[in-house]
């Protein structure tokens, strides 16, 4: 309450002082609470990168969740000649942002920096399916897979813009790149730097694709901003236009100024999810029964988890049905999380042998720290005692395998790409459940071809999952989006891959 009085009564003073709006100027200002070192997905992967990266480079395709279809971005045409080797012919006239032609060199060079055994990568695994890449014409590339794969297009849709050869070939560090990035999206970049911020201006000869809006705003101003309460500021100032995820009570005062919305960004493939480590029961005996992991999850009230997580837009939500969505290639299922049922949970703890509850630890990321929180208070209720612990990121895979987590609620991406491939090589074959029948119908799914047989054997690993109540979907990750009564999002209501809502989707109305 004080804070919303104190940002109400500055609010006041303010009013009294000229407006900065930059709709007139075509110029939007967005704070950034994650500045990275360039804008680079393969060297720099996380959070920055999904907010930028699509609006400077492109990929050879792009894919429509609507009609289930792939569409060119940089490819004009393409085609799958056999289950190993694809093809593609890049539309004539596309330049570089310093005017360079794009040609099949640039995508040769591109593909074959990514596969080559010796530059090092974070997610070099998402390209170790290609055999080759080569040069068919002046236009036309082929690329080859080792063995079949289902994703290959999408992994051209999804995770592999284009690099320019003559730019990026002679830098001996590829970081250089990263903070002069040159692609062929939306916005050019006319100024990148860390400690000072972004400036991006239209990319006039970028062409639009039903998978890719041009850019709605003339420029764009990043400035780097960690604090939120200095983020608030500048909006109340008129030095910021809009920004994502502050907390919810400063969103709130902003909103009650009257300048500003609070709106959720796009439906996106990322959701929480809770999971139930095998080597969890190594510590706490009780998590080695099913019945008892299907009891806490009857023990989570799920509507209330995303009030606590999204206040009043948590009437435009509803929980996560499964642990991916059905506008991904391969994805279907048959079952979810139960329904909230503390009676049905205290019933099977009893039948268990743990009527008084037990002790147990639910580890999290700082950002899931809400709903996990508002979890254990929830198997408090049913006499479980639970306390939460924060851990880094990237500490997750460490303490899975040293059996640290004994309950894990963790928010995940979906895979930022419109196919399933990756979620099920997320949960059922990184040896988080440890259960061989999982594990083989998980990757037998990986070399099937043929969509609709895929999505049959997916329900399958699916539904199996939580028959065994190895791991249930949470919630839908919908980041909250504060700004003025001047900005919007194009297509406001469809699905996009990643929650991170890209630059160039932003709009004056």
């Amino acid at each position: 309450m004080k804070l919303i009085l104190s940002i109400a009564g500055l609010a006041l003073a303010l009013l009294s002082q000229p407006a900065f709006a930059q709709k007139s100027k075509d110029t939007l200002r967005f704070p950034v609470s994650d500045m990275e070192a360039g804008i680079d997905p393969y060297l720099l992967p996380g959070t920055f990168h999904y907010g930028w990266a699509p609006s400077v480079y492109d990929n050879l395709l792009g894919f429509n969740p609507v009609k289930s279809e792939f569409v060119g971005q940089l490819a004009k045409s393409w085609s799958q000649t056999n289950d190993t080797t694809y093809e593609y012919e890049l539309r004539p006239g596309v330049k570089w942002h310093d005017g360079q032609p794009v040609t099949a060199d640039d995508v040769v060079y591109t593909i074959s920096y990514l596969i080559d055994p010796k530059v090092k990568l974070r997610y070099k695994a998402y390209w170790t399916w290609i055999k080759s890449v080569e040069k068919l014409g002046p236009n036309k590339i082929r690329i080859t897979s080792k063995t079949p794969v289902p994703d290959g297009l999408m992994w051209m849709a999804g995770s592999t813009p284009i690099y320019p050869k003559h730019v990026h070939e002679p830098l001996a560090n590829k970081l250089d790149f990263a903070a002069k990035p040159v692609g062929t999206g939306p916005y050019r970049i006319v100024k990148f730097d860390k400690n000072t911020g972004i400036i991006a201006e239209r990319y006039k000869q970028f062409v639009a694709t039903p998978a890719k809006a041009a850019a709605g705003i003339g420029r764009v101003v990043a400035e780097p901003i960690n604090d939120s309460g200095t983020i608030v500021a500048a909006m109340l100032t008129g030095q910021a236009d809009a920004a994502t995820n502050l907390p919810a009570d400063q969103a709130a005062a902003l909103q009650q100024t009257g300048r500003f919305e609070v709106t959720l960004t796009p439906p996106a493939l990322a959701y929480t999810f809770f999971g139930f480590p095998t080597k969890g029961a190594e510590n706490v005996k009780a998590l080695g029964d099913k019945r008892v992991r299907l009891a806490i999850a009857k023990s989570v009230d799920r509507k209330a988890l995303l009030q606590a997580q999204y206040g009043e837009l948590a009437d435009q939500l509803q929980p996560a049905e499964a642990l991916c969505s059905r506008e991904q290639l391969g994805c279907a299922y048959g079952k979810s999380a139960p329904d909230y049922d503390p009676a049905g949970a205290k019933k099977l703890l009893a039948e268990a042998g743990y009527p008084d509850g037990f002790d147990v630890v639910i580890n999290c990321f700082p950002i899931n720290n809400v709903e996990a929180t508002a979890v254990a208070g929830m198997l408090r209720a049913v006499g479980i005692r639970a306390a939460v612990r924060q851990h880094p990121i990237a500490q997750r895979v460490q303490l899975l395998s040293q059996g640290k987590v004994d309950i894990g609620y963790y928010g995940w991406s979906g895979g930022a790409m419109f196919e399933v491939s990756s979620q099920l090589a997320r949960h059922f074959t990184s040896g988080e459940y440890e259960d061989p029948v999982l594990t083989k119908m998980a990757t037998d799914t990986f070399t099937m071809m043929n969509d609709a047989e895929r999505r049959k054997a997916v329900a399958k690993v699916l539904d199996y999952a939580y028959e065994n109540a190895y791991v249930f979907p949470m919630l839908p990750t919908r980041p909250i989006l504060t700004h003025t009564k001047e900005v919007t999002i194009v297509a406001q209501n469809e699905i996009r891959a990643s929650q991170v809502t890209a630059i160039h989707e932003f709009r004056w109305k």
